[in-house]
């Protein structure tokens, strides 16, 4: 029989492939391990840290790993993007450093592609600012539907709108290119 530590190391330590992924960070197997298994994984998370994989730095956070801190904060120096902000993110998690929330309402706007805002967009709500909700807030006005979308759904708000607004911008592109032949 398999134990929790065993199915952590091969389903989230070990995940190389798109199946394995493609759902996201799998947390829950951080919160079935006992605690002193909890331990050992915290070791193995620490021990693969670095900028070429997320689901480390989410499972610190996730277990507000303090050990974790020093080489944490040693990445953040050394990122940029979306990865700082879970970095970022990870931190605020662990030890509630306000610094952090600088760092998210620095770097967000920065960020250009769809894919990484909507990585991260998730986060914002954990920090709990006036001034992240408000950047939250308007990246339902993005240009890009996955964007607006995820924005709002991560704000725990109705999708409904953001789904009619694409919509009728599509119909009016159709009828745009049906009027100029295309």
């Amino acid at each position: 029989m398999t134990n929790n530590l065993d199915i952590f190391r091969k389903e989230f330590l070990e995940a190389n492939t798109w199946a394995q992924r493609k759902d996201g960070v799998p947390i829950d197997l951080l919160d079935n391990l006992t605690d002193e298994q909890k331990k050992i994984a915290e070791v193995e998370l620490i021990n693969v840290l670095s900028l070429k994989d997320n689901w480390p730095i989410v499972g610190l956070g996730h277990i507000k790993s303090k050990d974790a801190l020093p080489k944490l904060y040693d990445l953040l120096d050394k990122s940029k993007g979306s990865m700082k902000v879970t970095i970022a993110h990870s931190i605020f998690q662990i030890c509630q450093d306000t610094k952090m929330i600088e760092i998210v309402l620095e770097t967000m706007p920065k960020i250009n592609s769809q894919y990484e805002l909507i990585d991260v967009l998730y986060y914002l709500p954990d920090f709990k600012d006036k001034r992240i909700t408000e950047l939250h807030h308007s990246y339902r006005n993005h240009k890009e539907y996955l964007v607006a979308y995820n924005a709002t759904r991560y704000l725990g708000l109705s999708t409904d709108e953001v789904v009619e607004k694409f919509r009728n911008k599509k119909e009016q592109r159709s009828i745009w290119d049906r009027l100029m032949g295309k």
